[in-house]
């Protein structure tokens, strides 16, 4: 049986030109790292899901979040989808994803063409002619990758928001967590490279100052999670909750997105950032056997 999953990668692929997606610093999520994704989001007790897909593409996180729901995964009953994506190329593609769960009377998507960046900003720092946004129960998200310049206007627009950062994945998390409710939950699929990069530092006192990690998922293969785009970079999957106090966090790997191997162990959060450390860096064991060790 095709997965909505599966339909939105096929319809994705048909509508995007390679040169325009590094343009706009898109990777498309692969269908079994998409399905793992949504398995990570704990039931909860909502009777409205307010669900967050920044960056949307051609709907495949949204799919295989939808796809958990209508099997009776979740609780709720109503699911409110804002689906954002800049690149109207895709748009078609989106529609056609969403179309498959629109004979369910209680979901309501809406396809959102705005830039998410500057549409959240404005609403979170209060300008009186910003859209307005609810407070999303939920958000999924593989969002950009691409380096903002210190002087453009998304630098601007996310540092009226009380965010600073240097990237675009970094900062589709922080608004997004942003937008969440309190008890709010956020996965997302992003570089590792705001573990312990210096210039994230900012980034990660801001994530951390407003959400508990749950879970990281960590791809022991560099090449491997976004093979068919030739990603370089290794990634990490993250489930953040919004509001929540510092406690366990689950800890997977897997060589690849077949998922075959997939190993898990919780640690207690002073191993995953350690006290007293000034930087905040964020530390993913590998070994049950880890132990981090404070000078």
């Amino acid at each position: 049986m095709v997965t909505g999953v599966e339909k939105s990668q096929s319809a994705t692929k048909k509508a995007v030109e390679r040169q325009r997606q590094a343009q706009l610093g898109q990777f498309f999520t692969p269908p079994a790292i998409a399905q793992f994704m949504a398995s990570l989001f704990t039931p909860g007790s909502t009777d409205c899901c307010r669900l967050l897909d920044a960056g949307a593409g051609g709907g495949s996180l949204s799919a295989a979040f939808l796809d958990r729901w209508v099997s009776g995964s979740f609780n709720f009953q109503r699911v409110e989808l804002d689906a954002f994506e800049v690149d109207q190329t895709l748009h078609k593609a989106l529609a056609q994803t969403l179309a498959a769960y629109q004979q369910h009377p209680d979901f309501a998507p809406t396809i959102r063409p705005d830039d998410f960046i500057h549409t959240a900003a404005d609403w979170l720092s209060g300008n009186l002619f910003a859209t307005a946004l609810p407070q999303y129960t939920h958000a999924i998200l593989n969002p950009p990758y691409k380096k903002i310049r210190s002087d453009s206007p998304h630098r601007l627009a996310l540092r009226q928001a009380g965010v600073e950062t240097v990237n675009l994945y970094s900062a589709f998390v922080a608004l997004a967590v942003a937008l969440l409710g309190n008890g709010g939950q956020l996965v997302a699929i992003i570089p590792r490279s705001f573990c312990n990069g210096p210039y994230y530092r900012p980034f990660r006192d801001w994530v951390l100052g407003q959400a508990a990690i749950r879970h990281i998922h960590l791809f022991e293969s560099r090449t491997q999670a976004f093979k068919h785009d030739a990603v370089l970079q290794e990634n990490i999957i993250i489930q953040l909750e919004r509001g929540g106090s510092p406690g366990p966090v689950t800890v997977s790997t897997s060589t690849d997105d077949t998922f075959a191997d997939l190993v898990t162990h919780q640690y207690p959060f002073n191993q995953i950032v350690l006290p007293g450390d000034s930087e905040r860096f964020i530390h993913v064991p590998t070994s049950p056997d880890f132990e981090t060790v404070i000078t």
